[in-house]
């Protein structure tokens, strides 16, 4: 094993811990159970929806989260596209342990931003636990590659109370005082990785983790401005090694202004975790997952930024404008004239969700930076609205609405729905050819599998145009 890394592993862990980190490492043999988190917005645990790949799991300290029994063939269940769960390492789920803290800074009407997002399971994870009434959860990548990634997992989840942005740390930066709560998972050397990828341990170098580390700092001192007085700030990484945990925590304490928050609790949490003097680590050989650390900071009086945000832009300065209001429903819905799509956001914080997307968009409309927000309903075509794929996986759905008029635009949503088995289910997500059951209804209907929607396709009597988008399909041979 190289030298480099196991000293800098013994200068950064307690000694007992890091001998126990290197002797699992050469001890590895291929990758440990997987591990997932329940997605609570979907009707998963009832007689309906059983989710087989529960068969033997093993509950976990994080609500929701269970470790399986064996590694099932992800991409060969329905549940899994329709968004029941999500795969995720153990160690990654740590902001259950600290959810009392972010509640607590979020406030009844908070702001809180994943910044580097992608895939996605942090964000779907902060949507689970905060997701509430007043709240916006804003999810940002900056790499653009990984965008496609980031808002197919947020659009399973099912829940429109989101924005997915593509911009850098420094453009979001400039909205001072927007957020409450910032979650930065900071790109890393990936120390945490190496258990599963042995290309990971080859590749890895001093210099390496001296660029991260000083990549890291950056991202941090570009986005405070964005941060509230007395907002949190929780830094994490993937990683083993001071130079990226400890090492930074402090810069960003003595540097930008931040007191460190310590949260002991979490210790008697997860036993085995393991607290350093800035932080917490999780550590291959003393608990359970790939290795995380984080760290949770308070942005105190007197820091580089105390300004509170404030949109500059009015609701009748936006381009997306109210066209059906069901606020006892809890939704509003905007029609955007550019690209004539309607979207579904949550009544209370709709008209601010706009104001936020043109804000970081610079007031030019919503679509360069903005990726998602809320959930896209579907494009109007004469007359008659094309349902989109995103809101077949809306939690909403579940709630039995299978008509939606718009007024204004003189335009109307009809579907019906359809249980469907797994044979059906596969061949519907690979794109094949549906052939339509004689008891569904002419026009969109919404395929369900185990009351879980999957998508829509168009029954045209004798065949179903398979409406499920290309970019999405599996394409492993069923």
């Amino acid at each position: 094993m190289n030298a480099d890394f196991c000293n800098l592993v013994r200068e950064s862990l307690p000694e007992d811990a890091a001998e126990r980190l290197l002797c699992a490492l050469q001890g590895q043999s291929g990758e440990p159970a997987p591990t997932i988190r329940i997605n609570p917005f979907k009707k998963v645990f009832d007689e309906k929806c059983s989710l087989e790949v529960l068969e033997g799991a093993e509950k976990l300290w994080c609500d929701g989260a269970f470790k399986l029994a064996e590694r099932p063939d992800f991409t060969l269940d329905p549940s899994f596209h329709a968004g029941a769960y999500y795969v995720q390492d153990s160690s990654s789920m740590f902001p259950y342990l600290i959810a009392d803290e972010i509640d607590s800074a979020l406030g009844e009407s908070g702001v809180l931003l994943d910044l580097c997002a992608a895939p996605g399971g942090k964000s779907t994870h902060l949507l689970s636990l905060f997701a509430k009434e007043g709240r916006i959860i804003l999810s940002n990548e900056a790499v653009p590659k990984r965008i496609p990634a980031l808002t197919d997992n947020l659009a399973k989840w099912g829940v429109s109370r989101l924005i997915a942005t593509n911009r850098d740390p420094k453009n979001l930066g400039r909205l001072e005082g927007l957020f409450d709560v910032i979650l930065a998972d900071v790109p890393c050397s990936g120390e945490g990785m190496f258990m599963r990828s042995s290309d990971a341990l080859n590749d890895w170098s001093l210099r390496t983790v001296e660029e991260c580390a000083v990549r890291q700092r950056s991202i941090i001192s570009d986005i405070w401005p964005s941060l509230k007085e007395g907002g949190l700030l929780v830094y994490s990484t993937c990683t083993y090694n001071h130079k990226e945990n400890s090492d930074n925590v402090r810069y960003i304490i003595e540097e930008l202004g931040a007191e460190y928050v310590p949260v002991d609790k979490v210790l008697a949490a997860v036993p085995g975790l393991l607290k350093l003097d800035y932080g917490y680590q999780f550590a291959l050989g003393s608990v359970m997952g790939e290795g995380q650390f984080f760290a949770v900071l308070k942005k105190r009086s007197g820091g580089s930024s105390n300004k509170a945000f404030k949109s500059k832009i009015s609701l009748k300065e936006l381009n997306a404008k109210i066209i059906d209001n069901q606020k006892d429903a809890g939704q509003l819905f905007f029609f955007d004239k550019a690209d004539e799509t309607i979207y579904m956001m949550p009544s209370d914080v709709a008209e601010r969700m706009i104001s936020i997307g043109e804000a970081i968009e610079g007031g030019e409309g919503i679509g360069r930076y903005v990726k998602m927000i809320g959930c896209k309903v579907g494009t109007v075509k004469a007359g008659k609205v094309i349902p989109d794929a995103d809101f077949a996986l809306s939690a909403e759905l579940q709630k039995g609405h299978t008509e939606i008029k718009f007024e204004e635009l003189r335009a109307s949503l009809q579907f019906s729905a359809a249980e469907v088995d797994r044979a059906v289910a596969l061949r519907f997500l690979a794109r094949e050819n549906i052939t339509p059951h004689p008891s569904w209804k002419q026009g969109y209907v919404l395929l369900c599998y185990k009351g879980l929607g999957l998508g829509f396709v168009n029954n045209l009597g004798n065949r179903c145009n398979n409406l499920y988008p290309q970019e999405r399909r599996i394409r492993k041979r069923l």
